[in-house]
């Protein structure tokens, strides 16, 4: 099996969230490639991430599932996929 690139878009639940605690919370369960941060509107910020996971069954549902459970986080939204070879 191989893996794949998954880029998401984590929308917090208000503009008083700490990215930086949330980048560090997700960088500690999940393997992530990159984040970056995403102005969407009025101070509001979005996080990029692009995290590698296997190719297998299920897709991202499980790694979307492990995101949004995080405090802080309105939601995940999947804005693209690449296989890695």
């Amino acid at each position: 099996m191989g893996e794949v690139a998954v880029t998401l878009r984590l929308m917090p639940e208000s503009p008083k969230v700490d990215l930086t605690r949330l980048e560090t919370a997700i960088k500690e369960r999940i393997k992530v490639h990159s984040i970056s941060r995403e102005p969407i509107a009025f101070g509001l910020e979005a996080l990029r991430v692009v995290a590698v996971v296997p190719d297998e069954a299920g897709g991202t549902d499980p790694l979307e599932r492990e995101l949004v459970s995080l405090p802080g986080v309105g939601n995940v939204q999947v804005i693209g996929l690449t296989r890695l070879l």
